[in-house]
């Protein structure tokens, strides 16, 4: 049993060209509820809780790192042999996102189609404030002391341009996985991992992905600046930037 057999639990809906999204640091799959009816009309729609997060196993070891992250979801890919595949990534699902569409032009072009990157990650010089803390001691101990729905709540107000859309089904959503001691591991060595060693050398390589690509960011993004989202348009060659408008991360 390889590792995205393995580890990663994912959902299905509707038939069509596949189109595959992956959720941000401490999320899962309940990020793309609202993209299930539109989304699998046409297409088949994959949803995929990051190994460590939501539904999917919680071992707790180190294997954490963006790559393992990466490599995981392109065995999945390769397991279910995807073609003409759209792939969406939020947040560090954008830059788990961006390491897949480099290794899928490079190994097997035929396989991505599109690319959906919204509020990415995607420079290691902007990293987010709750990152940046959680890869301190002080960040350590506050993850095993702080109650779940506390932090979950702490999170999305800085997320959120309009704290009233905040929900309580949200906080549910995000709040109950993180009971399980396994995902305290999954969040820790994600964090401490979350830069890799050759983030210089893989930035560079951005220019060589070609396919067109959708980048989509909140004016008010307070995780991951908007500059983020016009360096990658930037990059990128075949991409274009939409904006929203009072909108957050």
């Amino acid at each position: 049993m390889n590792i995205a057999s393995k580890y990663l639990y994912k959902e299905e809906y509707g038939q069509g060209d596949p189109i595959l999204c992956l959720h941000g640091f401490g999320a899962n799959m309940f990020t793309w509820r609202h993209f299930i009816d539109p989304f699998s009309r046409y297409n088949k729609l994959i949803l995929v809780d990051l190994k460590g997060f939501g539904r999917s196993a919680k071992p707790e070891d180190q294997h954490y790192s963006i790559h393992d992250h990466a490599d995981a979801v392109y065995q999945l890919i390769r397991q279910n042999d995807w073609q003409k595949l759209t792939l969406v990534g939020n947040s560090y699902g954008g830059a788990v996102a961006l390491l897949l569409a480099l290794r899928l032009e490079e190994d097997a072009p035929s396989r991505l189609s599109k690319l959906v990157l919204i509020d990415a990650g995607a420079y290691k010089e902007f990293l987010p404030g709750y990152l940046k803390l959680m890869r301190t001691f002080l960040g350590e101990l506050m993850s095993f002391l702080l109650p779940a729905r506390q932090t979950v709540k702490f999170v999305l107000n800085v997320s959120f341009y309009n704290k009233e859309k905040i929900s309580e089904d949200q906080i549910k959503a995000y709040a109950g996985p993180l009971s399980d001691p396994g995902n305290r591991t999954a969040l820790l060595e994600t964090a401490r991992q979350c830069i890799p060693p050759n983030a210089d050398e893989l930035v560079a390589k951005y220019k060589n992905i070609s396919v067109p690509t959708l980048i989509l960011w909140g004016r008010h993004d307070k995780v991951v600046p908007l500059k983020v989202g016009e360096l990658l348009s930037q990059s990128l060659r075949n991409s274009v930037l939409e904006i929203f408008e009072e909108c957050g991360h």
